[in-house]
């Protein structure tokens, strides 16, 4: 029988969401919980996410044996062994010819700046930010929407067939002393959004012009190679 999950994790405490050889990765711990209950297929998921980013709404799949009828039960089961870092928000049965990564439509980021007074116990999930002109932020977020080659925002040494994306929606707005930055695409590149929302804030603090910003999108010249902290982009959701 095969299922998906959909679950958060803190990514503060792992070296990212793909399995490592010292076991200290999302998939890595969600193996081991899984391993408890008798559960020894591999687990697969929808996104990978690099070190210190977190997920509100990840998905992964995983063959279970026909007796686990009960998933109420088994996440319930799953949650003891997987908390307190990572947690099970629902279970649901799959067609056979599921595929976890290749059948997302969408894939969904956020990334939270926080003005506020400056709190140890927020360092590993917000971005430390003075305000910002937040209609200016959303024009610069903007001018990513649609399909571009982003082979300028992504990390050195990415391994990719095609480094061309479509970006559906880019959001910016604000709650309390938080801005959220919002992007939703068919797919990002590694560390793709970290260097948008970068580039944005160079922009921002005038060390780079709108214009300049607009020559990287067009793949003209590189002017940003900085990404911005792992602490403050979080996986939303995953759209099929």
């Amino acid at each position: 029988m095969l299922i998906k999950l959909t679950f958060s994790y803190d990514g503060s405490k792992f070296q990212g969401s793909a399995s490592q050889p010292h076991g200290k990765s999302v998939q890595d711990e969600l193996s081991c919980a899984l391993s408890h209950l008798g559960i020894y297929e591999k687990v697969l998921f929808a996104s990978r996410t690099d070190k210190g980013v977190h997920a509100s709404k990840a998905v992964a799949s995983v063959k279970i044996k026909e007796h686990f009828q009960d998933l109420t039960y088994l996440k319930n089961k799953i949650n003891h062994f997987a908390k307190p870092f990572i947690y099970i928000k629902q279970i649901q049965k799959m067609h056979e010819d599921f595929q976890v990564r290749f059948d997302v439509k969408k894939r969904a980021y956020r990334y939270i700046l926080f003005h506020g007074e400056y709190n140890p116990l927020l360092a590993s999930y917000v971005h430390f930010y003075p305000k910002i002109d937040l209609k200016l932020a959303l024009e610069l977020a903007k001018l990513f929407q649609g399909e571009h080659d982003f082979k300028f925002f992504q990390k050195e040494g990415s391994d990719n067939k095609t480094t061309i994306r479509k970006i559906y929606t880019s959001k910016v707005y604000t709650y309390k002393d938080f801005t959220i930055f919002y992007f939703e695409a068919n797919g990002f590149l590694r560390s793709q959004i970290r260097m948008m929302i970068a580039s944005i804030l160079k922009v921002l603090e005038g060390k780079m012009s709108q214009d300049q910003l607009l020559e990287q999108i067009n793949t003209e010249k590189i002017y940003n190679r900085f990404l911005a902290p792992a602490s403050g982009l979080y996986l939303s959701k995953i759209i099929y």
